[in-house]
């Protein structure tokens, strides 16, 4: 249809949001309600509420269960208290194994973490609900910051400050989780420990035909290449040939960049290209859709059993795309047809009209089609009187 044709690929008119605000807000909930018997480790460094389960057998068969009180202690029957605060789940079961055997014969101990204990954080800054919050012990700065339903319009992604004290113990990049899953080696949250959400810094528009329009802030990201990546890399049916940026001269004014990429099917030409353009605070990038018709293309329609775009292949003729009779619908206008043409440099279209029942019947005489033709078939009864072919 010539629709295909003057119609360009919709444009986003949506409003976009900032990359990585939904997901926080989807995973706010009640710490209250979150899991706490989560599996661990033998390097989990027990604290005062953690609940141990203490099974011996051997010399004596019993199975314990205990929370580590303010002290830092458990009581085992025979042996008293053992101080096990600030010591791994690890050490904790040689010690005790080490105190019941001087009570016990041949005593054998296993120690594993019933049920974890809770640390009060802060969580302050351009964060959405602001407070204290009581979380797991395997929490990091992530978790309380679900915790706290994300951050603001106003708030950093990018530079989460984890402090004790008044010591800083890490900047977090929420980036890391969002767009590559990863949550490296987090610190994990002391009881007292806070979490500040600085300011958002610098952030650039990315729209178009990328995978993944956004708002994305900035941080090590200097470059169009960078902006693109963190946008999930552009789709196939972007034109490269020209990328437009529009950027903010700060409190001056706005002005527009062009990228224009040479013709290249270099993957590594086209990145080395686009490594040239430095961004800033406040650039909108938009990559433009390719033409969305096929230029190989004809189309079909009207009077027909199978209307519909068709591949244009040189030296065409309408009985290419019509073979019989057989591919009309009953009772055809058999006198006239028209061939829509759009005609160069400015693709105006035109209208050319020929005797469908002679084309069909002297095959040599059908009329020759070109690339983006439309083929218009009539019923017998679309016209009163009949249209004669000019």
């Amino acid at each position: 249809m010539l629709y295909d044709l003057y119609v360009q690929a919709a444009s986003n008119t949506r409003p976009l949001e900032r990359f990585g605000l939904d997901v926080f807000r989807k995973g706010e909930a009640n710490p209250a309600y979150l899991p706490m018997d989560l599996p661990v480790g033998a390097n989990y460094v027990v604290g005062p509420g953690d609940s141990l389960s203490f099974d011996l057998w051997g010399g004596v068969a019993q199975r314990l269960l205990r929370t580590v009180d303010r002290e830092g202690r458990v009581s085992l029957p025979e042996v008293g208290p053992i101080l096990v605060s600030g010591r791994s789940l690890g050490d904790v079961q040689q010690e005790v194994q080490r105190v019941l055997r001087t009570q016990f014969r041949d005593v054998s101990a296993d120690v594993s973490l019933q049920r974890l204990r809770t640390v009060r954080v802060y969580v302050v800054g351009d964060v959405a609900s602001p407070g204290a919050y009581d979380v797991s012990s395997l929490s990091t700065p992530i978790n309380a910051l679900f915790a706290a339903g994300g951050v603001t319009e106003q708030g950093s992604l990018r530079r989460l400050e984890h402090y004790r004290g008044k010591q800083l113990i890490e900047e977090v990049d929420a980036y890391d989780l969002l767009l590559h899953g990863i949550r490296g080696d987090l610190a994990r949250l002391e009881n007292g420990d806070s979490l500040l959400v600085p300011p958002l810094g610098a952030v650039v528009k990315v729209d178009g035909m990328v995978r993944r329009p956004a708002l994305y802030e900035l941080h090590s990201e200097t470059t169009l290449e960078d902006a693109l990546d963190l946008a999930g890399g552009i789709l196939p049916a972007a034109a490269l040939r020209h990328i437009e940026v529009q950027r903010l001269v700060a409190h001056e004014k706005r002005t527009m960049l062009s990228v224009e990429i040479g013709e290249t099917s270099d993957p590594e030409a086209v990145r080395a290209q686009l490594r040239g353009l430095r961004v800033q605070d406040g650039d909108e990038i938009h990559i433009f859709p390719i033409a969305p018709y096929n230029s190989a293309s004809i189309y079909l329609e009207g009077h027909v059993l199978r209307p519909g775009r068709y591949s244009y292949k040189p030296e065409m003729k309408l009985t290419d795309l019509v073979t019989s009779y057989a591919d009309l619908l009953p009772e055809p206008s058999t006198r006239y047809a028209e061939i829509i043409r759009l005609s160069a440099p400015d693709y105006r279209p035109v209208v050319e009209t020929f005797d469908l029942a002679t084309a069909l019947e002297h095959p040599d005489k059908a009329p020759k089609l070109e690339p983006l033709d439309t083929v218009q078939i009539f019923g017998r009864y679309d016209f009163e009187p009949d249209p004669e072919v000019l």
